[in-house]
């Protein structure tokens, strides 16, 4: 028969056995969210480091600029802007859509759209971030050839960062070079379109120049997508 103590001893053998199972269960869960939290935490970083040694091409000016919080504050700012344009834009039919386009350099049509769209914050903030850009780096003194140079590689910087998906027809050839394409129209429009945001002057109403551009940035985007339909049509 089993004894008393040795009972106690068994029991308490037990106890801890299963305390410590818990305490390793409890501890597992916990690291699991910290190292997913790390995880997330690292793949921004790193793709953020991705884009900036890409945009460096030898120069040091360049490079500084593009690893700045300005400048990604601006990036970041002018892509919301963008999407935020676009989701009101996408519920217009095709004859407002032309009529808005039409209309960019009339100011209180723009006036009148800003506010229908309710676009307001993300015209402020990207106004702040642009002259952020302006004031707390080099940017300035760049040329007009490397700010060109800084935007077109950073639109590719940021196409290379992101999971794409080629569609390919389920039958005949594949559409890869129609999306390439595509992409390379997307890069250009962005380029394009940050460049002019960047030459926006601070004038009687420096919204209208963001909404003309973000308008021009939304019209090229429009027309890629046309061509690329267009593209796999004729595959």
């Amino acid at each position: 028969m089993i004894t008393k103590k040795k009972k106690y001893t068994l029991y308490y053998v037990m106890a801890l056995a299963c305390g410590l199972v818990a305490s390793f269960f409890i501890y597992s869960c916990s690291t699991d969210g910290y190292y997913s939290d790390e995880i997330e935490k690292n793949e921004v970083t790193n793709t953020r480091a991705l884009s900036s040694r890409m945009i460096n091409n030898g120069s040091t000016l360049i490079d500084s600029i593009a690893s700045s919080d300005e400048f990604w504050e601006f990036e970041m700012s002018s892509e919301l802007l963008a999407d935020k344009f676009h989701e009101y834009t996408s519920t217009l039919s095709e004859e407002e859509y032309d009529k808005l386009m039409e209309n960019l350099n009339d100011d209180d049509y723009v006036e009148d759209f800003m506010r229908k769209a309710n676009l307001e914050n993300e015209l402020q903030q990207l106004a702040k971030a642009k002259e952020n850009l302006i004031q707390h780096t080099g940017f300035l003194r760049l040329s007009a050839d490397e700010r060109t140079q800084l935007f077109i590689l950073y639109a590719e910087s940021n196409e290379l960062t992101k999971v794409k998906l080629l569609k390919t027809r389920e039958e005949g050839g594949s559409t890869s070079s129609c999306e390439e394409q595509k992409q390379a129209a997307y890069k250009q429009a962005k380029a394009d379109y940050d460049n002019a945001i960047a030459n926006c002057q601070n004038g009687s109403m420096p919204s209208g120049c963001l909404i003309q551009a973000a308008a021009k940035y939304d019209r090229a985007k429009d027309i890629a997508n046309k061509e690329y339909k267009e593209c796999i049509a004729n595959k």
